[in-house]
């Protein structure tokens, strides 16, 4: 069959956890002989083309770009863009379209491909259509607590301490418009799925919806190489912990810093700093508190993995998580994880080789880790086997385009 992936960016343009996934969603779904073909947006502003046909990797790439009144300050009305998507499914003709993310595209192209008879599938990998903010984590200080159901008047005070508009009706107008049009599109799609059981529960809570969100890993994206293992610390060898992915303060960098401070280890980071203000605010904090911090840079899928470098990997991240690739990239290398307990992540709980912990014990989490090496040890041997595959879940994603295509 052939499928179009519908993502708000795509590399070479963006490397995060949702364009990662896709990449290697569409290279499996090829490899069981589909066709591939990937719907995308740019954060390049529009500069007098409307739509640019890339190759990725073997993959055939439509990239549209926005102009300066079609991002997200404008709500999710973008008719021109939906119009572009909605003439390139046209003319690709795909049998399916599965929906990645459409928040650079706004509302309409589910609907579009709806008309067109199209068979569409929608996967919620992170919490933004239940969140004007896109990650329900409500600016600190002003005690404001997410909503469950439906309550949207604490989103309405929450998105109005950036906007500071002088009329609350104005701003509610805009939230409840908002969700609207997020409901009409996954109306839209005859199967909705998540990566977690925590991103199935919040989507189906707080959007709201009756419909059944059905639960699929997206497991290790790429096998692993049988030499392709962390080797333990010795006993006469500093430990090294560490963290890696976009180093930005919302996955708690600050907090690792300071919740290491005083071990007698290595602080190792790996990624990208968003915000080179935050860079020297870590950098800083390091050196007042006497880290040892060994900062490697950025890091691509063809370089040597970060988590080859550590004993153990802390993720403390304070966003509303949904699934945490970072953690089985460490796991799968045989590195144990300290993890909070935000979103998803509380789930690792139930799997060996984690400890999960409130951001606000996570010093206590790491130095009991740090300093028994036989704990150390223990969530070593404790780690799963099979972690998953994103071959795994190709074939499921493939059963469900297959019954899409018969209820449409």
């Amino acid at each position: 069959m052939k499928v179009a992936l519908l993502s708000s960016n795509f590399p070479p343009e963006i490397h995060a956890g949702t364009e990662m996934v896709v990449v290697a969603l569409g290279h499996a779904l090829r490899r069981r002989g589909h066709d591939i073909v990937v719907l995308t947006s740019s954060e390049k502003v529009h500069s007098g083309q409307d739509l640019r046909v890339e190759d990725y990797e073997g993959m055939r790439v439509l990239r549209v770009f926005k102009k300066l009144d079609e991002w997200d300050q404008n709500n999710l009305d973008r008719a021109r863009l939906v119009d572009i998507a909605a003439r390139a499914l046209a003319d690709e003709n795909p049998d399916v379209l599965h929906v990645h993310s459409f928040s650079q595209f706004g509302s309409g192209i589910a609907q579009e491909a709806r008309k067109q008879r199209i068979a569409t599938v929608m996967t919620f990998h992170d919490v933004w259509v239940t969140c004007p903010r896109f990650f329900r984590t409500p600016p600190e200080g002003h005690g404001i607590v997410c909503p469950t159901g439906g309550e949207r008047e604490v989103c309405v005070g929450c998105c109005n301490l950036e906007l500071r508009h002088p009329d609350l009706a104005v701003v509610r107008a805009a939230v409840n418009g908002r969700f609207a049009s997020i409901q009409r599109e996954v109306a839209a799609a005859q199967v909705l799925t998540a990566p977690t059981a925590t991103a199935a529960r919040t989507v189906r809570e707080c959007l709201p919806t009756q419909r059944a969100v059905e639960v699929i890993a997206h497991g290790l994206l790429r096998p692993l190489p049988t030499n392709e293992r962390a080797e333990p610390p010795r006993q006469d060898e500093r430990l090294r912990i560490g963290t890696y992915g976009n180093l930005v303060e919302p996955k708690g960098v600050l907090e690792l810093v300071r919740a290491v401070a005083d071990l007698d280890c290595e602080l190792h980071m790996s990624g990208a700093f968003l915000d080179p203000k935050f860079e020297e605010v870590v950098r800083a904090e390091c050196s007042k508190l006497r880290v040892d911090l060994r900062y490697h840079g950025a890091y691509t899928q063809h370089a040597v993995h970060p988590a080859l470098r550590l004993h153990l990997a802390v993720f403390p991240s304070k966003c509303h998580e949904t699934y945490g690739l970072v953690v089985d990239e460490a796991l799968a290398r045989g590195v144990p994880v300290v993890v909070s307990d935000s979103g998803a992540l509380i789930e690792r709980a139930a799997r060996g080789g984690a400890v999960v912990t409130p951001i606000a014990a996570l010093r206590e989490a790491v130095h009991g880790v740090a300093r028994d090496r036989s704990v150390l040890e223990r969530l070593r041997r404790a780690i799963p086997a099979d972690l998953g595959s994103i071959d795994e879940a190709a074939d499921r994603y493939a059963a469900l385009y297959q019954a899409a295509m018969e209820q449409r």
